[in-house]
């Protein structure tokens, strides 16, 4: 959107690097100030992590993840202008970037689990579809391996859900953004 400030990595061995953003309504990269929250929850979780940025937008929350020491980056993104900007920010930074519908690349996934997974679908679609199937997905194709975290941002005031197979570990609110995260229970 217009007057985005320049966006940045916040910390690791990327810190300070500017990112690049698209001059358009359809993108809203999350904040520095939600990363690095997320980012300090998370923290102990990262260094050797499989990342998934799902609806990855500039990349902003999966190179955050490989600037802090996450071990890999998948970032999946439907929009061909968006992919543009992400590979842009990427730069010789070594990530597997796809272009697919999140919620058909879900469904057919049949690779190794990562170890955490990040969702910032537009609102009005993270709303419209919710998050219950999508964990339930991302836990029968194993997109999320057992004890695994995902993480889901969304609009302050949309509901959070309790799904079957998932811990709720935080739900947190920053202005009008909301990042609620759960854990993958291990089988039993």
């Amino acid at each position: 959107p217009r007057g985005i400030p320049s966006m940045r990595i916040t910390s690791g061995i990327y810190k300070g690097r500017v990112l690049s953003v698209p001059k358009t309504d359809l993108i809203r990269p999350t904040q520095d100030r939600v990363r690095e929250a997320l980012f300090s929850i998370i923290q102990v979780e990262v260094p050797g992590a499989d990342f998934l940025d799902l609806f990855a937008g500039t990349g902003a929350v999966g190179l955050e993840a490989l600037s802090r020491g996450a071990k890999s980056a998948t970032f999946v993104e439907a929009e061909g202008r968006h992919l543009t900007h992400l590979k842009k920010n990427l730069g010789n930074v070594r990530a597997n970037v796809i272009r697919a519908d999140v919620y058909r690349w879900i469904a057919s996934y049949s690779g190794p689990g990562f170890s955490i997974g990040f969702a910032d679908p537009p609102y009005a679609l993270g709303e419209d579809r919710g998050y219950e199937t999508v964990l339930g997905t991302l836990a029968a194709r194993n997109v999320i391996r057992p004890d695994g975290l995902f993480i889901a941002e969304m609009t302050a005031h949309q509901l959070s859900e309790d799904p079957p197979g998932w811990e709720l570990l935080r739900d947190r609110t920053y202005g009008k953004t909301r990042l609620v995260i759960w854990r993958r229970k291990a089988a039993e």
